[in-house]
């Protein structure tokens, strides 16, 4: 998905450039209370830059909060594998008792049945 949105940003931006390209007659902007003339061009360019700038800076936080996320879901990973192989550990040492227990119990060769 990224290296698609890569090729998407490169693609736009292309264009952006080759329409600023044909369009570089002279504008007059206004914005509150300034007012300059530029190349159209000019303009173009530096709409698409802000943009992309603003889209950027809007992106962070939640590229924060999931980074964040990931980290904390990576410790709970680890703290749940290492209390898997704990079990696993003591179930083979349970086995290994149980086994242990079971061909030490001899069955005796004869009953008394003198006791009542």
């Amino acid at each position: 998905m990224t290296f698609i949105s890569l090729i998407l940003g490169f693609v736009l931006g292309a264009a952006a450039i080759i329409f600023a390209l044909q369009n570089n007659e002279m504008v007059a902007l206004s914005f509150l209370g300034w007012q300059f003339e530029s190349s159209l061009a000019l303009v173009i360019i530096l709409a698409t830059a802000v943009g992309t700038l603003l889209g950027v800076l809007l992106s962070v936080p939640s590229i924060i909060r999931r980074s964040f996320a990931i980290m904390s879901l990576k410790r709970a990973n680890r703290g749940l594998h290492d209390e898997a192989q704990t079990l696993r550990d003591m179930h083979e040492q349970d086995e290994a008792k149980l086994q242990a227990d079971t061909t030490s119990a001899v069955a005796p060769d004869t009953i008394d049945l003198r006791q009542p």
